[in-house]
């Protein structure tokens, strides 16, 4: 796989939603109400370079303007959300 930029919405490592409403990691591996200033941070402790853009809103909760990050990375996209949930669990502690 090429280098393609991956997007990471907060909704997809946020232990509080349902798997119906966009989570894409298990419960244990998630963070609760996850934030883009953390996920932002998490992809640079990765040695990701992020690319935040704040006012995007996640299509299957278009109501909620929560943003989004995008990384260019080879990682298959489950574990990029599990290695950026817990990157955000390390920086909490």
């Amino acid at each position: 796989m090429k280098n393609e930029l991956t997007t990471i919405w907060p909704v997809y490592i946020d232990s509080n939603r349902t798997v119906k409403e966009g989570r894409k990691i298990s419960k244990e591996n998630g963070v609760e109400n996850p934030s883009l200033n953390e996920i932002r941070k998490a992809c640079y402790k990765l040695e990701l370079k992020p690319i935040v853009d704040k006012e995007k809103s996640y299509p299957g909760l278009w109501y909620e303007h929560s943003g989004r990050v995008a990384v260019e990375t080879d990682m298959k996209k489950n574990d990029l959300l599990k290695a950026v949930a817990e990157k955000v669990k390390s920086i909490r502690q």
